[in-house]
Parts: C-alpha cells; sequence; structure tokens
C-alpha cells in the first residue's frame, strides 16, 4: 500500500454513499474528473468548490503559481480550510495554461478527482543525492507506480542524474514533470507541498492503479547551426568551457557581444543541441554562475553540441490538434524558453494542442520527459501528459506540415540558390512569372548592355545598404570588394557577352563597410534576333554558408602547416576509398623541440611538411598533420595499395636522409612507422602498430597491423570489447571446483570472463583485460559477470566464485551494484575471489567491503595465496573463508620438495584458522594424489575439468 502520511495526504477514494448515488443518478461508470480554477479571492474559489461538488472529494490538487511565494502562502491555507481532503502540491511557473490558453501572474488550481480505484500519495524530497533515492525506495515500500509527476528547484541543484537514476531503478513508471521556474528572475524558484513552500529539493506526485492509463507526447522543433563544439568543462547543469574556450566567448563570437548584455535571457532562445545516443535533446540557459552558465540539463565533458534555431512558422504548423475526449486530464509543460522565443504566438500554439483536450499545466525551466525505459530532461520543448481510468487516451488529428513553406533557414537559402541559375538556363522567359517569389529571397537586379544598373529589388536594398536612387544608374563596380581579382569579373563579362549565362561566387561591399557573399547567376536577355538588350543578375546571401566553410576548413586543417588534420583524415577513411593508413611520428622531435624551443620545432614542422607534400606528387599519396610532429599518409583512391608497405619504407628513407635546416641549425630527423590495414579500424591499428614499433623495434623497421593479427592492442581491444558488450557477447564461463576427501553434494565453480567474436571463437581475458582497466568499461564486465552467474544461481544448486579486483571494489558503482542484487537474491552460494596482494593494497576499504557483503551469507576466498606478501596476519583481520594456493606453487608440487613443504605449511595454517583451502592448476593424477595426502580441501585445474560455457553437473533448483 502506497503512502498516506505525508502532510496529511490520503488516498483518492470517494465515500461509499457518494458512489452510489451518483451511480444510480448516471446508471454508467464514473470516470476521473479534471477542472481548473484560477484564483482571484476565496468567495470565487468556494463557489467553484461547490459547483462542481468539490467539498466532499479527494484528489489532486495542483498548484501553478506565477506569484511570489510568500503570496501563494496564504491561498495554501484557504485551500486546507476548504478542501481538506485534497492532497496539494505544486510549482512556481513562468507563466500558466489554464483550458488551452496562456496566463501570466496568475494562481492556477488543476484538480484532479479519481473515480476508480487510482491512488496517490505525495513525497517531499530535500535534495537529490543518492542518499534520498533510499528515502524515496522506503517511501515507496517497493511499489513500482504507473505515473510520477514531479517537480524539482533547478536553479541551485540538478535534478536530472537523480532522476534519471530513479527512472533505471522504475523502469516501468512514466516519469512526467518539470524544473520550476520563477518568471525569468533566475533568482528563487520553489515548490509546494500542503500549506508549505520550499526552494529546494522536489515533490514527487505518486500514481498507483489498475486502471490508470497514462501517456507522455512531446514536441520540439529546434535544429542546429554552426560548427560542433565539444564540452570542454562542465559540472553537472553548468557549463563553461566547449573546445578550451570559454562559453562567454563562444556567444560573444557567435551570437555578438550584445549577447552577453543580459544572461541568460539573451541566450535563451539558442539553446545548445546536445547529441545523445537515443536522442538529440536541447539545453536553455537558465542561471548565470561565475565564469559559467546555468542550463535546465546536466551536460559531460565529451558531449558533442551545437548552437540551434527555430523557424516559428513551422513550429506552429508542425503542432498536433486532439480531438476532445471526456474523462481525460491533459497536463501541459512547456519551456518557459520555448514561449520568450514565439513571443503572442505561444498563444496559438498552447490553443491548437490544448484547447480542445481542456489541459492545463504552465511555463518551466526544462520538462521531463520518459520515452520507453529511458528518461530525458528537455529544453525548448512543449510536453503533454494525458491520464485516464480506462477512457481511451488522446490522439493526434493532424501531423506534421506538408513541406510547402516558403525557405526560412539558411540550408533552404543555399537550395534556392543552386536550382535557380539550372531553372534559369532552361527558360529565361520564365524568369518574369517567378519575379514576385524571387523578390521575397533573393536579390534582384537588372543592367544595360553596359552593366548600368536600371532595377533593383528591396532586398538589393535591404543587404547593400543603399538606396535605389544611389543604385540606378551606377555599375555594379560600387558593391565591388577591393579583394575580388579581376579575373573574375574579366571571365563574366566575357561569358554574358556571349549571351551565356554566367554563374559565380561574388565578394561585395556594403555601405557600411561589411563584406558579404552572392551565389550569382546573370542572364543575358535577348531580343527575338537574339540581340542582348539587357542582363538579368539573381543573387542569394551565403555570407554564413561561405563562413561555415572557411569554418570547417579550419577545424578540418592545420592551421600551423595547411595539411588536413586528423579529424579530416578520420571524415576520409569513412568513405572507405582506402583500407591502409601509415603513420609517421618524429622520434627524435621532442629532443630538438626542448632544446632550441617551441618556434624553431614549429619551422621544423613546416619544413617537414613540405617535404611530405613533395613525396605525395612522387607516390599518389594524400598527408595529413596528426598533432605536432606526427603525420599520417594514405594512398590516394583507386592506387595500388599492395605497394603501400614499400612505399611507407622508401618513404621513411628518403625523407631520413633529407638534411633539415632551420635558420643556421642543420637537423637529422629519424621516423617511426606504423601501418594499419582495416577499412573500419586502419587509425586504431596504425597507433597500435607505432607503439610496437617504438617499444620493440626502436623505430628501426615498420610495423604493420590487420584485425586477423592476434596482438595485445589496447586500442584494437578495448573496442572490441565495448562491441562485445554492446551486443551481448560478454559471456561466463565455468571450471569446476571439485572437493577431496569429502563426501556428500558439494558443487563449487568458478566463473571466468570470456568474449566470443563475430566469428565464434572464444577470447580469454589475458589479451584485454589490461587495457580494459583504464576505462571505464572494466567496471561493466565486472557487472555483467558477476549478474550473468547470479541468474544461473536461480536455476542451479550450486556456488559460483567471482574475481574481484581493487579496481572493483574502489568503484562505487560497482560495489553498490554487486551489494544491492545481494540483498534482494542473497549472497549465501557466492564466493568472491581477491588476490592476496590486492587485498593488503587497501586493505582498509577491502575489510570494509568484506564485512558488508559477509551480511547477506556471501564469502571470501584469497587467490594466488603465497605468491606475494604472505602476510599471515591481515588473514586474522579479514578472516576468508577460502585460501586459493597460487598455481606456481602447485605446477611444481610433484618435482619439487620445497613447493610440496609451501603447500603443506599454507594448508596446516588456513586449517588451524578455521579456514578451507583450494589448489588451483591441478593438471594430472600424480599432482591430485599428493594434494589429497596433504589434506587439502578442494582441487580446480584442467585434470578436474576446463573451463566451459554454462554449468552441466549441478543439479536444478527445484
Amino acid at each position: 500500500m502506497l503512502l498516506e502520511r505525508v502532510f496529511g495526504n490520503r488516498l483518492f477514494r470517494k465515500s461509499t454513499v457518494q458512489m452510489l448515488g451518483r451511480c444510480i443518478e448516471t446508471k454508467a461508470e464514473e470516470l476521473l474528473q479534471h477542472y481548473s480554477h484560477t484564483f482571484k479571492d476565496e468567495k470565487k474559489l468556494k463557489n467553484f468548490i461547490q459547483n462542481n461538488d468539490l467539498t466532499e472529494s479527494n484528489g489532486l490538487l495542483q498548484v501553478l503559481s506565477g506569484c511570489d511565494r510568500h503570496q501563494v502562502e496564504p491561498l495554501l491555507q484557504v485551500l486546507k480550510t476548504h478542501l481538506p481532503d485534497f492532497s496539494v502540491f505544486g510549482v512556481s511557473t513562468a507563466g500558466e495554461i489554464a483550458q488551452g490558453r496562456t496566463l501570466e501572474g496568475s494562481l492556477l488550481l488543476n484538480f484532479m478527482v479519481f473515480e476508480k480505484d487510482t491512488k496517490a500519495s505525495l513525497i517531499r524530497l530535500e535534495d537529490h543525492t543518492p542518499a534520498q533515492l533510499s528515502v524515496l525506495k522506503d517511501e515507496l515500500g517497493g511499489l513500482s507506480p504507473e505515473v510520477m509527476i514531479i517537480y524539482t528547484n533547478p536553479l541551485d541543484d540538478c535534478p536530472e542524474e537523480f532522476v534519471r537514476e530513479l527512472k533505471q531503478r522504475l523502469p516501468t513508471t512514466l516519469i512526467a514533470g518539470a524544473n520550476a521556474a520563477d518568471n525569468f528572475a533566475f533568482n528563487e524558484t520553489y515548490t509546494i507541498v500542503g500549506e508549505q513552500t520550499f526552494t529546494t529539493g522536489s515533490v514527487i506526485a505518486v500514481l498507483s492503479g489498475e486502471h490508470l492509463m497514462a501517456k507522455q507526447e512531446v514536441m520540439t522543433g529546434w535544429s542546429g547551426i554552426g560548427p560542433q563544439f565539444t564540452v570542454t568543462k562542465a559540472e553537472e547543469n553548468v557549463l563553461y568551457e566547449l573546445d578550451n574556450e570559454p562559453l562567454l566567448k563562444i556567444y560573444e563570437n557567435y551570437l555578438g557581444s550584445q549577447s552577453l548584455d543580459n544572461l541568460p535571457c539573451s541566450v535563451m532562445e539558442f539553446p545548445f543541441l546536445l547529441k545523445r545516443p537515443k536522442m538529440s535533446i536541447l539545453r536553455a540557459a537558465i542561471g548565470r554562475n561565475d565564469d559559467g552558465i546555468i542550463f535546465g540539463g546536466r551536460f559531460e565533458v565529451g558531449d558533442t553540441v551545437m548552437l540551434s534555431f527555430a523557424d516559428p512558422h513551422e513550429l506552429l504548423t508542425q503542432t498536433p490538434e486532439f480531438k476532445a475526449t471526456p474523462n481525460v486530464a491533459t497536463l501541459i509543460f512547456s519551456c518557459a524558453a520555448r514561449k520568450s522565443y514565439l513571443e503572442k504566438d505561444i498563444e496559438l500554439e498552447v490553443s491548437k494542442v490544448g484547447s480542445n483536450l481542456k489541459a492545463n499545466g504552465g511555463f518551466f525551466y526544462g520538462e521531463f520527459y520518459t520515452a520507453d525505459a529511458d528518461f530525458h530532461l528537455l529544453n525548448l520543448s512543449t510536453t503533454l501528459l494525458f491520464l485516464s481510468e480506462g477512457q481511451e487516451l488522446p490522439e493526434a488529428i493532424s501531423g506534421s506540415a506538408e513541406n510547402t513553406l516558403e525557405p526560412s533557414t539558411l540550408k533552404s537559402l543555399a537550395h534556392l540558390a543552386r536550382t535557380t541559375g539550372q531553372e534559369l538556363e532552361d527558360s529565361i522567359h520564365f524568369l518574369e512569372q517567378q519575379q514576385k517569389a524571387l523578390n521575397y529571397t533573393s536579390i534582384v537586379s537588372i543592367t544595360d548592355p553596359h552593366g548600368v544598373i536600371t532595377y533593383v529589388n528591396g532586398k538589393f536594398e535591404e543587404v547593400s545598404g543603399y538606396s535605389r536612387d544611389e543604385l540606378i544608374g551606377n555599375t555594379h563596380a560600387l558593391l565591388r570588394h577591393p579583394e575580388t581579382p579581376d579575373s573574375v569579373f574579366a571571365n563574366l563579362w566575357r561569358t554574358i557577352n556571349k549571351n551565356k549565362p554566367w554563374k559565380g561566387l561574388i565578394r561585395n561591399r556594403s555601405k557600411d563597410g561589411r563584406s558579404y557573399y552572392v551565389q550569382t547567376v546573370i542572364v543575358p536577355i535577348v531580343d527575338d534576333n537574339d540581340e542582348i538588350q539587357e542582363f538579368l543578375s539573381i543573387r542569394n546571401e551565403v555570407t554564413d554558408i561561405v563562413e561555415a566553410r572557411r569554418t570547417i576548413r579550419e577545424q578540418t586543417h592545420d592551421p600551423l602547416t595547411g595539411l588536413p588534420n586528423r579529424v579530416k583524415l578520420l571524415m576520409d577513411l569513412r568513405k572507405q576509398e582506402t583500407r591502409k593508413v601509415g603513420v609517421f611520428d618524429v622520434r627524435n622531435f621532442k629532443i630538438i623541440n626542448e632544446y632550441w624551443g617551441i618556434s624553431h620545432g614549429d619551422s621544423l614542422i613546416k619544413t617537414i611538411a613540405a617535404e611530405f607534400l613533395k613525396a605525395a606528387e612522387k607516390y599518389a599519396l594524400k598527408v595529413y598533420q596528426l598533432s605536432g610532429a606526427s603525420f599520417s599518409v594514405r594512398m590516394k583512391a583507386g592506387s595500388d595499395e599492395s605497394v603501400f608497405t614499400k612505399i611507407c619504407s622508401d618513404l621513411k628513407s628518403e625523407l631520413e636522409d633529407i638534411v633539415y635546416q632551420v635558420g643556421d641549425d642543420i637537423h637529422e630527423v629519424f621516423f617511426c612507422v606504423g601501418i594499419g590495414d582495416s577499412y573500419a579500424k586502419s587509425m586504431i591499428l596504425a597507433e597500435s602498430a607505432l607503439d610496437d614499433a617504438k617499444n620493440n623495434y626502436y623505430g628501426s623497421r615498420i610495423f604493420s597491423k590487420t584485425e586477423q593479427d592476434n596482438v595485445k592492442s589496447t586500442y584494437f581491444w578495448i573496442e572490441e570489447v565495448k562491441t562485445a558488450l554492446k551486443e551481448d557477447r560478454l559471456i561466463p564461463f565455468f571450471q569446476e571446483i571439485s572437493p577431496v576427501n569429502q563426501s556428500g553434494y558439494s558443487c563449487k565453480y568458478e566463473a571466468l570472463a570470456r568474449i566470443k567474436t563475430q566469428n565464434g571463437e572464444v577470447i580469454a581475458p589475458g589479451v584485454f583485460l589490461e587495457s580494459l582497466k583504464k576505462t571505464p568499461y572494466y567496471g561493466v564486465l565486472t557487472r555483467t559477470i558477476f549478474s550473468k552467474s547470479m541468474q544461473l544461481l536461480a536455476v542451479y544448486d550450486c556456488k559460483i566464485s567471482i574475481n574481484l579486483s581493487i579496481q572493483d571494489i574502489l568503484n562505487d558503482a560497482t560495489t553498490e551494484f554487486i551489494l544491492e542484487e545481494l540483498r534482494r537474491n542473497g549472497g549465501h552460494r557466492v564466493i568472491f575471489e581477491i588476490t592476496e596482494s590486492e587485498a593488503i593494497q587497501e586493505f582498509a576499504v577491502v575489510k570494509e567491503f568484506f564485512d558488508s557483503i559477509r551480511q547477506t551469507g556471501a564469502a571470501i576466498a584469497i587467490d594466488d595465496f603465497g605468491s606475494g606478501y604472505s602476510n599471515f596476519a591481515y588473514l586474522v583481520e579479514l578472516k576468508p573463508e577460502f585460501i586459493k594456493i597460487d598455481g606456481s606453487i602447485i605446477k611444481s608440487i610433484a618435482v619439487d620438495a620445497s613447493s610440496r613443504k609451501i603447500a603443506k605449511s599454507i594448508i596446516e595454517m588456513a586449517h588451524s584458522l578455521g579456514i578451507k583451502t583450494i589448489a588451483e592448476f591441478v593438471s594430472d593424477a600424480e599432482i591430485y594424489k599428493i594434494l589429497e595426502w596433504l589434506n587439502v580441501d578442494f582441487v580446480q585445474g584442467f585434470y578436474i575439468s576446463k573451463p566451459e560455457e554454462g554449468i552441466r553437473n549441478a543439479k536444478r533448483l527445484a
């Protein structure tokens, strides 16, 4: 049973008498009722309550407040007096929505009265720390409700990760709601529970019931524009740097210096488009924090973002309508930034989507959206929540608009510029019929045969800054930019005087000195005798496109050498024109750079780059600069790649034979070279081969790698394991641990990680484990093996031993995952192994973890005992249930007396402490018999069984 205690909250139910009376009246099944009231005074509220028969009802009452918190508190007392059986919660807004209409600065009351078995409770959380998840878990009592409506205070605390974790724990629960707002003051938001307001934490309305139905809809509409950036500094929802540049500088560069005057309001309508695996989402600014900007949701370092914009016409056209549906409560959670951007047109959107449904809601600093099992915190969106008790939920009756709108984006403008020229060539006389349409979007002018302007349209005046009177009678030389070459105009006149259209890009200068670019089509207009009468020019300003291309070139080329960089190389490799790539690294450059200085080193790099370019012509290569004194080459498309390795070898020799001169100084240069051969992973393999060339051959020879090479490649195996995890090809193998000198049934297995390649080959962890430990995927591997082992324990009557490293024990996500699983299912059939040296390395942390898992019934084994410290004192503290004698001792026990003595000492010592012993690497009968004589408790090794997929000899649980 859900909570009935938070702030006097009660379950939603009618009294038996009232329900019976209504059933007699209507002779029909009662369903959810939804009302709203804009509070003006107590008298009108009382009349509303009486008119809608709410006095004896109980339900959920949301207060959506556009007023100061001190103004809303008296209302809460009034509500307690007149509606004692209603559960009251709410939130501050940046505008309210009542019956599909927008309001400002109002106190909107939204009532939901559930007529069936729907139950609700309110939960107040003080903050969004992990500890509050435990509080929430206790409050829920193990239930997974159908719906949670959450309102949070976002200005000093980012709730996104908290709600996402909550969604993971409640995968079937639909989570809706929003971040509280404060009418764009960005000073203090608040949430409401009962008679109180809170400026921190959150409030949750928990809804559950057999007949409760719910779904969400979402509307976005913003599109990315300009370059992509990488987040390089962020903390939760505060963003500081993109591409290592301060965020304020990014705004100044791309939105103008005026954008810094009124932050965050000045940039709210240009949110960042954040690319996430399943859904691209928007992040709108909602506050200022020192050198950073507070956003309506979190960022992570490494996120890819870009500025975005929206076409208001398209937003409104794409807004769906819904058929009026009785007994359905519709709640609207819309973004304050969306409201600001659309201005008065927000009324059209809200009316279109909400008037038929009599929807209520408000405008916030971020909206919550649930898509299947995923949670998203959105900005600049409008989300709808539909609730009913058995009534079918509304469906949209109109979809997106047909693509008949006039171009309003940069992309549309560029497309128009490209197509217009072709249309004019096909039918020049059709221009007169299209002139009206062109005048809206294009710069149009007409000149006489000598180039004197006789006509300009309004767009020409707008873009150039000159008036019609200043232009007519002049020539286009008035607009000519001094940096435009004479050859452009010579070619232009030569073409059009031959009665041919001319197309090209021209750089012009406006009256105020601004430089701008126009994509131009000039068409001769002829008479019946084919004599030129005038010239018609149609231009589209493409300054943004040219600047964007320039930015792209800057992003894809090294500024020192002008060579294409790593970004461009990876873009080219994705086209799969070639499969082989070589990486050349100047192995003695660090010495040169440190001795002569950075400026000297830069000059040397430019000299080396020039030599690479010379060689590129000779060998038909494409050359790239990766970083510093590291270069890459690949063959041009269609070349014979079978000779690539020889070309790289010849190129290495030629470059090393050159004497490089910088000023008066002479340098010898030596290269390490690695080659990668793969359409999918050539760069990964090439850089791995380069590492091997450096480490194993000191640059004396070229090293090459393919995907088929069985090498310990850091990059290769990390990618391989990532793919295996994604495709569920990480599997546990199990090796039996057999009892010695014992009777009765005792079945134990050690879980061993394996990955299956796409061709079915099974790979042991020795080739990838050390590389993986340097990445977050190591924790994912451990948790996956543990989870799959626990699934088998639910089927078989046995014990499973699972290996942990100190890295696992220090990983909070891994230990919390393990403890949660053990507490839920018990650990009495689980053994955890950790090596002797790692157990001592972080003794206090290891002991604390062991104490926690022992409370669930799990046991501990010390692995590789005798190989390292062999400090018996810590055994008394750790008190392991098992000791696994190191394999190096066991393997030589039949031929080495010292090994037998060591094994015997360990066994006797362990037994004196009440610890069971396990001998590993038992490979034959002779070793087994010696261990049997030494009274070891368990044995493990190929003599007993090899690791196998699945558990074969254990009994199935009943």
